[in-house]
């Protein structure tokens, strides 16, 4: 259990495919150790060690596909949540928080990452 949610503990090899893009998105992962590689086609959108981090959750919220390949870039340990988003802002109100919270943060990041490619300088 991580932040008060229940899911299925799952463990990975190096190279092991945690979920690829395009599949039916399920549920999320929380990241217990170990670190992921976040890939669209070639392209490396990200890498994720720390625990506790929150990763594909965007297709659950949305009720897409999968938007990207996630895979293990050492021995990873997942827990695998399977929720709706209506169940967690009902039942885990202070984890539809932080999910919320890590989002912004995101999307924050990846707006100042575009404008940095522009050449545009970024103001706080």
């Amino acid at each position: 259990m991580a932040y008060g949610v229940e899911g299925v503990k799952k463990y990975y090899s190096i190279g092991d495919t945690i979920a690829s893009m395009g599949d039916p998105a399920n549920g999320f992962y929380i990241l217990l150790n170990g670190k992921i590689g976040v890939f669209k086609k070639d392209f490396t959108v990200a890498e994720v060690s720390a625990q506790g981090t929150i990763f594909g959750e965007l297709g659950c919220i949305l009720n897409i596909p999968r938007t990207a390949t996630l895979q293990a870039l050492e021995p990873t340990t997942v827990l695998f949540v399977q929720m709706t988003v209506d169940e967690i802002v009902a039942r885990h109100p202070q984890f539809a928080r932080r999910l919320l919270v890590d989002l912004a943060d995101r999307l924050t990041r990846t707006t100042d990452s575009w404008w940095a490619v522009a050449g545009e300088p970024v103001e706080r």
